[in-house]
């Protein structure tokens, strides 16, 4: 996690070693191999998600429950964004990759299900959009390409999910 999330987009059993200060073999100790890492990986992941959407209230009015996804959205997607760009730029090569990102997508969905349950009563299209406009190809875009800082983003996640929530 630490290589990644420093930038690193090499995840080889070379670089963690290298990282760790270990010999490669004692890394095999611990993974067989490089889909047993990047299992390990995701759940790793699957923890730090869950803790962090189950400190939302879903008691909360709706404005205050897609404020407090779009803080809570924002703030995975900055920790976590040289992971996700390692998968987008390896998920076409690596079949593993590819079933735990379509997965992870389906997860993702569940825990805005259950914070914005409003959602389900959208027509499809709608609900498309509102999935697309808090997305992390989405913050990418705005933050990378149109140099938008956190606050700004945070607006727009807003804006728009309230905009089709309404």
């Amino acid at each position: 996690m630490k290589i990644v999330r420093k930038g690193d987009i090499d995840i080889s059993f070379d670089a963690i070693a290298k990282e760790a200060k270990i010999g490669t073999r004692t890394i095999f100790r611990h993974f067989k191999d490089k889909e047993a890492l990047q299992e390990n990986l995701d759940q790793v992941l699957a923890h730090e998600f869950t803790n962090a959407f189950l400190s939302i209230d879903r008691e909360d009015h709706l404005e205050k429950r897609i404020e407090n996804l779009s803080t809570v959205l924002i703030q995975l997607y900055i920790k976590n964004q040289n992971i996700l760009r390692w998968t987008f730029k390896n998920v076409w090569r690596d079949k593993t990759l590819r079933k735990n990102m379509f997965s992870w997508n389906q997860i993702l969905r569940d825990f805005v299900y259950s914070i914005l349950p409003e959602i389900q009563n959208k027509k499809k299209p709608e609900r498309e959009i509102i999935f697309e406009c808090i997305s992390f190809i989405f913050f990418l875009r705005l933050n990378v390409v149109q140099g938008l800082n956190d606050a700004q983003i945070k607006e727009i996640f807003i804006l728009n999910t309230k905009k089709y929530l309404s």
